[in-house]
């Protein structure tokens, strides 16, 4: 399968959405606009990623936080717009010991229960550690033909370093490169960190708009450096929700399916088949998209 050519089909794609919502302010704005697509996106459930940083005591810790934002965000997105509010769902509490030890969570199952219960696919949109999704298919392998994976993880296949996600779960990442499952991965480094919102662009758009413009708008505003004059920040997780509402918002090649190696480098040649790798992302095609669906309609 070909997800950029399935994307490009017309019609309401199926979509699971996996996130560490509480982790960084970007998710929130992926969350937020991947509700606003009804007439692209059909929105089957929202699972819960673990991380593990500053922001979180353990890797529990950081699921459950992200459990709650999402119910914290997607109630903003609800009342601002009078979207229907998602189902959502905890996630792991751990990562995977090995690339072939799933973790039992409710995310992994609902994952494979809406897949499952769907005549076509479902384009589970990941925007964490991979480990929810990892062990969905692990512990429920018939859903390999019922599902293609949107992942915003790892670096461009020019870089070498590791990447907050990838490295959340290095096994879960490894187990879902060698599942055979369809895979579009959105790389961060060198593609998607094309991104970059000024604080100044974002407050014109969205300040004062709704109670969801302010509080995307406060959250960003809050990671601002202290005495800063100039400032922005990349907003990573639009990207993949974005694609999904317009494929031409990205181009892609194929590529050989990577192992992550203890080094953080990726080795191309131990897995057969390959992956799609995302080479290039249009930022204000992307921005555009983003602010014409946040803004509340007057």
């Amino acid at each position: 399968m070909n997800i950029r050519e399935e994307l490009k089909k017309p019609g309401v794609k199926r979509m699971i959405l996996d996130t560490d919502t509480y982790n960084e302010i970007d998710d929130q704005f992926a969350l937020s606009l991947a509700m606003l697509a009804p007439d692209r996106i059909d929105l089957a459930c929202v699972t819960a990623a673990p991380f593990h940083n500053s922001n979180s005591e353990s890797w529990a810790d950081g699921m459950e936080k992200s459990y709650h934002e999402i119910g914290r965000c997607s109630s903003l997105v609800a009342r601002a717009h009078g979207a229907k509010q998602p189902p959502y769902y905890r996630g792991s509490s751990e990562r995977m010991p090995d690339p072939e030890t799933p973790v039992k969570s409710e995310a992994a199952d609902k994952i494979a229960e809406y897949a499952l219960a769907y005549d076509g696919i479902t384009f589970v949109t990941a925007i964490g550690a991979i480990t929810n999704v990892s062990s969905a298919i692990l512990l429920h392998p018939e859903i390999r033909e019922k599902i293609a994976v949107i992942w915003l993880g790892g670096h461009a296949k020019w870089f070498d370093g590791g990447e907050f996600n990838m490295q959340g779960d290095k096994n879960a990442s490894n187990a879902l490169f060698a599942s055979g499952v369809p895979v579009l991965l959105f790389p961060c480094q060198g593609v998607v960190s094309h991104l970059i919102l000024e604080i100044h662009e974002l407050e014109a758009h969205l300040r004062g708009d709704s109670p969801l413009g302010d509080y995307l708008c406060d959250n960003v505003a809050a990671c601002k450096p202290k005495n800063a004059v100039s400032w922005s920040r990349v907003i990573w997780d639009i990207s993949t929700v974005a694609g999904v509402i317009e494929p031409g918002t990205f181009s892609s090649s194929p590529c050989p399916r990577p192992w992550v190696m203890d080094d953080n480098r990726y080795d191309f040649t131990k897995l057969p088949g390959e992956i799609e790798h995302v080479d290039v992302v249009h930022r204000d095609w992307v921005f555009s998209i983003l602010f014409d669906r946040l803004r509340v309609k007057k």
